[in-house]
């Protein structure tokens, strides 16, 4: 990626959720695409996702609820809000994702209206539909968990939201995202640590599908709905429209690494209420981002256990996880 790129030179990003696993991608590429990202993060964030960029943005610091109470709040061209709780399945503060989800959202969309942007790219989840094969963005959102549904109000809220304060704002719907600097509680990175350390990979039933799709893929996804004219006002799902079960991704990662240990399944309880079969379609990606996931499963897993391989497990937040 070349510095500079068109449509990119001189734009401003104010970005939520800035130090989280796809919001860190996000920054990384549109500051690799010659972008000026203002990142909104909380006092206590740990920027480690953002290492790699350190010194090449602009941070603000406080809740989403400060910034229409502070004088310094940032402006910007546009606003990508990715901040949000209960990302981790096993988290049930339903409490906690109503404020943050849906009211932290409305923080955002007031400020976006406040400061003048241009468009508000509200990103939100495949959680929002629920189960389903070859999901597009005119399927019924039927969520499975309080996290999803939570979501699935944030999205209906910014966009109401947009039609009646006159603000662009477009959705995108990333499906399951993996990659590098996901947290160590996930799946992808469960597996990868589990087998570079040769022990053995302990997982759910793993009958469980999802159409997994590369972060750096995602985040040029969200780059492009940023900028596309033809972007407003959409909802966009970004995903490869391929199921794989969860067993089969994780004998994929336990044969890449070199694990002889090998997976077991049923070590794990299912979560309760969780999607059993889940894939997208990326087909209005592709006509209106012209957008598609440039890694398929075994590009995408490779070149994420590589990367955990070199990188991954020498950072502190990985040591001692497996």
């Amino acid at each position: 990626m070349t510095d500079s790129t068109p449509g990119f030179f001189g734009a401003h990003f104010l970005v939520t959720g800035a130090s989280g696993f796809i919001g860190s991608a996000f920054v990384r590429e549109v500051i690799a695409r010659g972008a000026r990202v203002t990142a909104v993060l909380r006092p206590t964030s740990n920027l480690w996702r953002l290492a790699p960029v350190e010194g090449r943005f602009t941070t603000w610091k406080g809740s989403l609820a400060d910034l229409g109470n502070r004088p310094e709040s940032p402006a910007a061209t546009t606003v990508v809000h990715f901040a949000a709780s209960g990302v981790n399945q096993r988290f049930d503060d339903v409490d906690a994702m109503v404020e943050a989800n849906i009211r932290g959202t409305l923080h955002a969309l007031e400020h976006a209206v406040r400061v003048g942007a241009n468009r508000f790219v509200h990103v939100g989840t495949s959680g929002e539909y629920g189960a389903g094969v070859d999901l597009d963005e005119a399927a019924p959102l039927r969520p499975t968990s309080e996290y999803g549904a939570t979501r699935a109000a944030a999205t209906l809220l910014a966009r109401a939201f947009g039609l009646r304060r006159g603000l662009d704002v477009t959705v995108v719907r990333p499906f399951a995202v993996y990659g590098p600097y996901e947290a160590q509680y996930r799946f992808i990175p469960h597996c990868i640590l589990k087998s570079l350390n040769d022990l053995p990979v302990d997982i759910s039933s793993g009958r469980q599908t999802r159409d997994y799709v590369h972060v750096d893929d995602v985040a040029a996804g969200i780059a492009l709905a940023c900028v596309v004219p033809g972007a407003r006002g959409a909802v966009v799902n970004l995903c490869t429209g391929i199921e794989t079960t969860v067993l089969d991704a994780a004998h994929r990662i336990a044969m890449l690494a070199g694990n002889q240990a090998g997976v077991v399944a049923g070590a794990r309880p299912d979560i309760p209420g969780e999607m059993w079969r889940t894939s997208g379609s990326p087909q209005l990606a592709g006509e209106v981002l012209g957008w598609r996931a440039r890694h398929d499963v075994d590009a995408g897993l490779a070149a994420t256990v590589d990367w955990f391989r070199r990188v991954g497990i020498h950072l502190p937040e990985y040591r001692g996880r497996a």
